[in-house]
């Protein structure tokens, strides 16, 4: 009789976690169809200000962005990582991919504390770089663990800082959704950027520019660098509640598999205690009998 109870608790503790993998899951979908709908909103953006960025670069005089210093290549090597990893667990591989790839860039590289500093976006990639002991890169008003849409400005201006006045270069170390179920890993550079991506058309009318040609690009430049990060976080984002939602899946369909297999042993031990009792009854009256 212990052995039945016992699977009877087991099933119900059971049946409160399919619950839970499966509330979060529903959680997952409902964020993932949000986070599409603002992406493809940024996408749909971001391609009229870079149409606008290549006008002006196009008809601008060459001198003005050749000096502009979101372009220019510099000779120091200390080189920034910005890692965009969940702030959360449960969600499959998806921080793995990211730490991986960042394992794979140092031995290839050989790193060098004074050559790579890093600046995570979520709690378990700067978990990751502690642990490790990789120098981390601190800026002011802004923590670590979190990043909203609403700091994308203020955040970008920072960082834009620390490459005019420190770095060589700036990347991005983040996952996008490879097909339906699969991240991928990518490392994109975001600064300096490379001119050769905004000459693809030909304007034949040169546009007047107020108050100057190097404010006007200075701010177009800004505001595209803000749109790409923010379409970089929101794909990490994307890719991050499909993990999480692919992961809730899998555990819900092992944990009612446990389930489905507990309710057979459980009915198989009040087979087998039935069995016992009928067969004390039967020998009971046997006895009788004589």
């Amino acid at each position: 009789m212990s052995n039945t109870k016992e699977i009877r608790i087991k099933i119900s503790s059971i049946e409160s976690v399919i619950k839970t993998t499966e509330a979060m899951k529903m959680i997952s979908i409902v964020k993932s169809k949000k986070t599409k709908d603002i992406l493809l909103h940024i996408k749909k953006y971001i391609k009229y200000i870079k149409s606008i960025l290549s006008y002006v670069l196009f008809t601008i005089k060459k001198e003005v962005y050749i000096k502009n210093k979101f372009f220019l290549k510099k000779n120091k090597n200390e080189k920034l990582f910005i890692i965009i990893t969940s702030d959360r667990g449960l969600c499959g591989s998806f921080n793995n991919y990211i730490f991986e790839r960042l394992h794979n860039i140092i031995q290839k590289k050989h790193y060098e504390s004074k050559n790579y500093t890093f600046f995570p976006i979520g709690k378990k990639g700067l978990i990751y770089l502690q642990k490790k002991k990789y120098n981390i890169c601190n800026i002011p008003n802004i923590n670590n663990c979190f990043y909203s849409l609403e700091k994308m400005e203020f955040f970008i201006k920072n960082i834009t800082s620390l490459f005019f006045e420190r770095f060589s270069s700036v990347y991005v170390i983040y996952n996008k959704l490879k097909s339906s179920i699969y991240p991928k890993t990518v490392v994109y550079k975001l600064l300096p950027i490379s001119i050769k991506n905004f000459f693809k058309k030909e304007y034949k009318i040169s546009p007047i520019l107020e108050p100057s040609e190097e404010k006007v690009l200075h701010f177009l430049i800004k505001k595209f660098l803000s749109l790409k990060f923010n379409k970089i976080y929101l794909k990490s984002s994307y890719s991050e509640h499909n993990s999480r939602m692919i992961a809730m899946h899998k555990a819900s369909e092992n944990a009612k598999n446990i389930k489905n297999n507990l309710i057979l042993n459980y009915n198989k031990e009040r087979q087998t205690i039935i069995t016992k009792e009928i067969l004390e009854i039967i020998s009971s009256l046997e006895s009788l009998k004589f």
